[in-house]
């Protein structure tokens, strides 16, 4: 035999170079050459072993290499054992070559080339994004069932149809047990597990529809009589019984396969392990009495319940089977006892069990059958080792054989444990997994040229390790390769949670707002920019509410208030700063809080700013209240912005010679008194933003109280740098004669955009008490009308500023026509503004 494979390999040497190995050593089942179905169940994994005809083993099978005297699928099973899968597909192709369509032989082909195209298609799942991941999984299964979709479109009659649609369903048994193990390696993500159970859902859906057609056609095979069975292309009754119990165990395994979906330890995960468990019951009661296949489901079902917390039960039905076969040391039973002795947390019984296993077969790189003892042995590591060297070891060890697949199969167990959620009592016995070891097996992926694997593991090591240092150490790296498999939300994710994770730590807001710089770059592939955009400002807003008191959080701050204002939202800019004042107290951020809220308020309709100022002066007072620090700076802000009413006009506390110290006094006194203190406001000196704010400050006192509006204007035109508008605006304030109100007509009238111009002119005019200055802005409100669609809501609202005015100079007639008018033509929908036309319609 050793002969014999010697010369398929030097068979391999010849086709190609080396490649790496497959991602999982799944091994394709020999067949006789007459095709009839050959059930070998003596070798196989923890989940099942079964073969179904055409050579395709169940997804996840870690069989040993079979041999027959088949040479050409031989070569095939070789070839895939060493991962040279494209030789494989040659090979496969060749051979389908050399059979017609129709025969029984190119029906085993196409099979055997789609498992090989699975092989293939289940590496392929683990490359990309993890939240990509479900949508790669179809196109998968399809591309690797093709050869099998394209026979049976053109011969859906084919007596090989309900093998084929077997193959179709172990390849998608076996893509989606490869999607478990790439999703196991990311924090649990529900939408991904739902997604995941309606796949498997389906699955077991379809092998039981598939079930009862074989067993329909085994029930046509019995009552064949001898010579119908004796025809080349039919094929016997005993290949469906063999099936039908094939497709029983897979219904079990697939359900024990839904279990790996949740967190170790979860009630979800118990629960459908007692699902798979009752599966296994009822396949078990369908099996025949002394059957492999019986004997698998029993294996399967002590798994499930081991899973599902019922170890008393699980404990019975592994030592029944010790009972019954004293020699039975198949892998299966071995690695079964192991892992019952460490649920009744005896670990000394199971590493002697590990121990005896090893040493009987002379290696422990003896048979790639024990693979299922290594999954065992690693469980009891995890539980018992004295480092988390020998688990890496252990683990190089799995990869060595059983591929790249094995591997990462061991570390997402590995991580299932760093995960546990088992509480301190149940963890007293249990020694603390290092996630330094989680992350050397990511640095070793990142050697690999696997970004996205060594991203997911380095992951996990920074979310488990408690000390900050290391943590972010992890973050970083972890970044770094996600960012590497162009999976930027992944870096932001980890940065981000880390960095929550150890707050406290005086560095944790720098991985924050790392997160935030990559948030600011377009994403690899489909970028979103409105939803990246989204992100970055949460994480600008999460360093200023988090770490509100360090630098960080002022330039975050800085950095969002830019992106809002550019965007057009000064409010939220405005708010977003105050929030931050408040919650860090760092009195350097309160100018840049009031130049935010300047720009704000000089935005608003006076009435509108009247309500933010009440709330800017409320905080500001209570800040002031609780931090002296802010006694002086708050003082300062409220003679440039407060209104008068929310002043206390203590003119004897503010601190200071320098000239806008001076021009600050003098500017508090000339408030207090109503403007009823003489003389200008001296500006030499005077910062220009403090001469800006009190320039607007002193504009809205007017536009508030007519009475002042003869001072300010005074004061006014003694200030510089004044522009038209102001300049129109003080001379008005100051004289109210006919030639100052038809500068402020002709401004109105020639401003570009010309509907808020001709507003500010209105409201500047009517809020004096002048009647000519009234008329006036009754002409700009008629002005303002005809510019706009009649029936809009900006036109009712001119229309009733007019009539109010006219209300306002005794033209009360003028006023009711106007409204009468309105009303007969043009009468609104809204209940509240026909209401305000209704009332000066009347006598």
């Amino acid at each position: 035999m050793k002969k014999y494979f010697d010369a398929i390999f030097n068979l391999i040497k010849m086709l190609a170079p080396m490649r790496p190995r497959p991602p999982h050593p799944n091994v394709i089942a020999a067949l006789r050459r007459s095709g009839r179905l050959v059930f070998n169940a003596s070798r196989g994994w923890r989940w099942a072993v079964f073969t179904i005809v055409f050579g395709i083993t169940s997804p996840f099978c870690l069989a040993g290499v079979r041999t027959t005297d088949d040479t050409a699928n031989d070569l095939v099973q070789a070839l895939t054992a060493s991962g040279r899968l494209d030789d494989a597909e040659w090979v496969c192709r060749n051979q389908l070559g050399r059979h017609p369509d129709g025969l029984l032989l190119h029906a085993k082909w196409s099979a055997r080339l789609a498992h090989v195209l699975a092989e293939r298609n289940a590496a392929s799942i683990f490359d990309g994004k993890i939240a990509d991941l479900s949508q790669r999984i179809d196109p998968a299964i399809d591309a690797a069932c093709q050869p099998i979709a394209v026979l049976l479109s053109s011969y859906p009659e084919s007596p090989s149809a309900v093998f084929l649609h077997a193959t179709q369903l172990a390849i998608r048994q076996r893509i989606l047990g490869a999607a478990i193990v790439a999703a196991s390696v990311s924090p649990p993500d529900p939408t991904l597990t739902n997604e995941l159970l309606s796949k498997f859902s389906r699955l077991q859906y379809d092998v039981n529809e598939l079930q009862e057609t074989a067993r329909q056609e085994w029930s046509k095979r019995t009552a064949e009589s001898p010579r119908e069975t004796q025809s080349p292309v039919r094929i016997a009754a005993d290949q469906y019984q063999r099936l039908l119990q094939e497709l029983s165990l897979q219904r079990v395994s697939i359900a024990l396969l839904q279990s790996e979906l949740f967190p170790k330890d979860s009630d979800d995960y118990r629960t459908a392990a007692a699902d798979a468990a009752v599966v296994a019951e009822d396949a078990m009661l369908a099996l025949p009495d002394g059957s492999q296949a019986k004997r698998v489901a029993r294996a399967l079902r002590a798994e499930s319940l081991l899973r599902s917390g019922d170890v008393a039960t699980a404990g019975e039905i592994i030592t029944a089977a010790g009972a019954a076969s004293p020699a039975d040391g198949s892998a299966r039973w071995i690695a079964l006892r192991v892992r019952l002795e460490l649920a009744r947390g005896d670990t000394s019984s199971a590493r002697a069990i590990c121990d005896a296993y090893y040493q009987s077969s002379g290696s422990e790189d003896a048979e790639p059958e024990s693979l299922e003892v290594d999954f065992a042995k690693l469980d009891l590591l995890l539980a018992d080792a004295k480092d988390d060297g020998q688990v890496a070891r252990w683990i190089d060890r799995i990869e060595r054989r059983g591929g790249a697949f094995a591997r990462r199969r061991a570390e997402s167990i590995a991580i299932a444990m760093l995960r546990s959620t088992a509480s301190p009592t149940e963890m007293a016995d249990r020694r603390r997994l290092s996630p330094a070891l989680i992350a050397a097996q990511g640095e070793d992926w990142l050697r690999r040229n696997d970004p996205q694997q060594a991203a997911g593991l380095l992951r996990e090591a920074a979310l488990a390790e408690r000390a900050p240092e290391a943590a972010f150490q992890y973050a970083a790296k972890s970044a770094a390769a996600a960012v590497a498999a162009n999976d930027s939300q992944q870096a932001i994710e980890v940065l981000r949670q880390t960095a929550r994770k150890h707050a406290v730590h005086e560095q944790a807001n720098q991985l924050t707002m790392q997160a935030a710089l990559l948030a600011s770059k377009p994403f690899a592939g489909a970028d979103d920019p409105k939803r990246r955009l989204t992100l970055l400002e949460d994480l600008l807003k999460e360093v200023s509410q988090t770490w509100p008191s360090s630098e960080a959080a002022i330039k975050a701050n800085e950095w969002l208030c830019r992106i809002l204002v550019q965007s057009g939202r000064q409010e939220q800019a405005a708010r977003d700063a105050l929030e931050l004042l408040t919650l860090g107290q760092r009195v350097d951020h309160f100018e840049p809080t009031l130049a935010l809220w300047f720009d704000y308020l000089t935005e608003l309709e006076p009435d509108q700013a009247t309500n933010e100022l009440n709330s800017l002066a409320a905080t500001l007072g209570e800040l002031a209240a609780e931090n002296d620090a802010f006694a002086d700076p708050v003082h300062r802000a409220a003679i440039l912005f407060f209104d008068r009413s929310q002043m206390a006009f203590d003119t004897t506390t503010l601190t200071g010679a320098d000239p806008s110290t001076e021009f600050l006094r003098r500017l508090e006194r000339f408030r207090a008194s109503g403007g009823g203190s003489r003389g200008t406001i001296a500006t030499d000196g005077v910062h220009e933003t403090i001469l800006l704010r009190a320039r607007w400050r002193l504009q809205r006192d007017a536009m508030l109280d007519a009475a002042t509006q003869h001072a300010i204007g005074s004061v006014l035109l003694g200030w510089p740098d004044s522009s038209e508008w102001q300049t129109a605006t003080a001379r008005f304030w100051n004289t109210r004669d006919e030639s100052s109100i038809t500068a402020i007509v002709r401004l109105a009238l020639s401003g570009d955009p010309k509907p808020q111009s001709l507003r500010r002119g209105m409201r500047l005019l009517a809020g004096s008490d002048s009647q000519a200055a009234k008329h006036a802005a009754i002409e700009l409100a008629d002005r303002l009308a005809a510019t706009m669609k009649i029936g809009d809501d900006d036109w009712y609202e001119a229309k009733l500023q007019a009539i109010e005015w006219l209300d306002q100079v005794g033209d009360q007639q003028q006023a009711r026509k106007r409204a009468q008018y309105v009303l007969l033509l043009h009468r609104p929908d809204e209940e509240a503004t026909r209401k305000r036309f209704e009332a000066f319609a009347t006598d």
